[in-house]
């Protein structure tokens, strides 16, 4: 392995125990704060409330909700807790999807571009998302993991908010940052000594996997494995609770449930898993297709749930979710949904094959061990104190999930093209879904290389998190013999413009997703504008926008045309909009 020590571990560190203690102490300084739910359920956390609901049996759910701001969203909760009340159930919690700009500091806020999801601009916003419904809230995105972990995460536990994360999205940047990984990392660590001051509170950090390297790595055994250093970095070494979601990614219900197993063999006995999530990566824009999907999905989830008695909550997907942000409506359907299929559980459970699945599952938890046992070594050797957890989380971050699971991976290494160096064990989904969809494109991409001038240099970025689609995009243009110039995901534009000038591009392509399509691509206009530059513009993902005075986001394909950017709404049609 190329990396050293001065490598992962630049710049001028703090002492990961000493930001521990700092968190503890801000930790102490405050009280947490009782939701309305917990309220109502005589219980002082969501915690106590999950371990005696497991105890029970009950098939807890959760729902997904982040409208363009908060008083939208909140009349969207309310809808949906009267128009399921109405019809005899519950929903146990929500969790709520904020915009990226809430992991910024408040001062850098209003720099950055908006995304789908609300912000919460005061005190009495972030009182009253514990407060105004009776649904447990979960906030797992832009807190723990963001430049504004230590703030976020006091807010969230006074106003009493007991599940907090997204640790997965430790790696993730943040537009409008100035600051580097270590100031981000310190914030994150510090955060979590908050959380482990109020863990005998029943404060519990959550992590959703699929939002972190987990959803890059080719191999289910180094998913396994980073659940692991997970744990060991939040419970060994900080001292918090840690509640792991895990699901959106994995389509094939019997490997879902043996990973599901698997993971939750991590767990220790006095805290709950977060939820897991419906997949998502099988939803298309055919709805009635999309239902079959979630019957499955829902079906196979609640089997695991009550397999495991793990106090999880599962999470139904809206079908239109492959298109847009959903409606209350819809969101009220699939759990409707959901409740009627708790009622079938009792009759499929017993005729399942749990024999088989466990074997699978503990042959997983065995490769995953080797996985995390060859990451904590490797780091030791190459001079990261595997005591501080600072150390860890910078190293881990700066080497990046390819660079780890050719590392510390299990599987096979090659140079077999179909991979990248690395043949997993256990491929997940993820990895052959990628490879089925890039043999496709590539069928139809390769025949129109005749036509393309091989010196372009296109640029290629996402504009947010979301990284799959960028992936498919490199591929397709390597198919066509020309070698792109790599950005990075959650690229801000004016980064991006100045990467395509230093690299003297052609072409900039560009992959959306968080609602942020006609703001972000006016911003990079004006960007490339400023440095005198004009390559060709290419948009493809999810093409539409916050509007101001519209509940959901909006289509915006036209309006980026008359802009002159070319849309790609297929990547078969991409040798076509490269211009010669």
């Amino acid at each position: 392995m190329k990396a050293t020590k001065e490598f992962f571990l630049t710049g001028t560190l703090l002492d990961g125990p000493s930001l521990v203690a700092q968190g503890k102490d801000l930790g102490n300084q405050i009280e947490m704060g009782t939701s309305a739910f917990c309220k109502f359920h005589g219980v002082s956390s969501e915690l106590e409330y999950k371990l005696k609901m497991a105890k029970a049996g009950r098939t807890m759910t959760a729902l997904t909700i982040g409208l363009t701001d908060w008083p939208e969203t909140k009349k969207g909760l309310e809808k949906i807790w009267q128009k399921t009340s109405d019809r005899g159930f519950y929903i146990d919690r929500f969790i709520i999807a904020l915009d990226r700009r809430m992991g910024l500091p408040p001062e850098y806020r209003a720099g950055a571009l908006k995304e789908t999801g609300p912000m919460l601009n005061s005190d009495s916003e972030w009182n009253e998302v514990a407060h105004s419904i009776q649904i447990q809230p979960h906030m797992g995105d832009m807190m723990i993991g963001s430049p504004s972990s230590v703030d976020n995460t006091r807010r969230a536990l006074t106003a009493g908010v007991n599940y907090i994360g997204n640790l997965s999205q430790f790696a993730w940047k943040y537009p409008g940052w100035p600051g580097d990984d270590i100031a981000q990392m310190s914030e994150v660590v510090k955060a979590l000594g908050m959380m482990a001051s109020k863990a005998s509170q029943g404060a519990v950090v959550h992590s959703y996997l699929d939002d972190g390297f987990p959803a890059q790595f080719g191999d289910y055994a180094s998913y396994i494995g980073w659940a692991k250093f997970e744990r060991y970095v939040v419970e060994e070494l900080i001292g918090a609770k840690l509640a792991h979601a895990y699901g959106g990614l994995t389509h094939d219900p019997i490997t879902k449930t043996i990973v599901t197993m698997a993971i939750e063999t991590l767990r220790p006995p006095d805290v709950c898993s977060s939820f897991y999530f419906g997949n998502t990566t099988r939803y298309t824009q055919n709805i009635e297709q999309n239902y079959g999907v979630l019957g499955v999905d829902v079906l196979y989830m609640m089997l695991a749930d009550r397999h495991l008695r793990a106090g999880s909550s599962i999470m139904p997907v809206p079908v239109t979710e492959a298109i847009r942000v959903p409606t209350p409506e819809e969101i009220i359907d699939v759990q409707t949904i959901a409740h009627h299929t708790k009622a079938k559980l009792d009759s499929i459970y017993p005729v399942t094959n749990w024999e088989s699945l466990e074997f699978r599952s503990q042959e997983l938890v065995k490769n995953g061990n080797k996985f995390f046992d060859n990451l904590i070594n490797g780091l030791s050797e190459l001079g990261a104190d595997i005591k501080d957890p600072l150390q860890l989380l910078l190293a881990v971050r700066r080497l990046g999930p390819s660079q780890l699971e050719r590392s510390f991976g299990v599987g096979t290494p090659t140079e077999d093209p179909l991979f990248d160096g690395y043949e997993p064990l256990v491929p997940t989904d993820v990895l052959k879904d990628f490879l089925s969809e890039r043999a496709k494109i590539r069928e139809v991409v390769r025949p129109a290389n005749w036509i393309l001038n091989k010196s372009h240099k296109p640029v290629i970025a996402s504009s947010d998190v979301h990284e799959i689609g960028m992936r498919l995009v490199i591929d397709a243009v390597e198919s066509l013999d020309i070698k792109p110039i790599i950005g990075s995901v959650g690229i801000d534009p004016d980064e991006l413009a100045e990467l395509a000038l230093q690299e003297n591009a052609t072409a900039v392509l560009i992959s959306t997703h968080n609602g942020m399509a006609l703001s972000y691509a006016e911003n990079l206009l004006a960007e490339l504008a400023k440095r005198d530059i004009s390559p060709q513009v290419i948009i493809g993902g999810r093409l539409n926008q916050e509007i101001e005075g519209q509940d959901m986001p909006v289509d915006v394909t036209e309006q980026l045309k008359a802009l002159g950017i070319d849309v790609c709404l297929d990547l078969k049609e991409l040798a076509n909009l490269i211009r010669n």
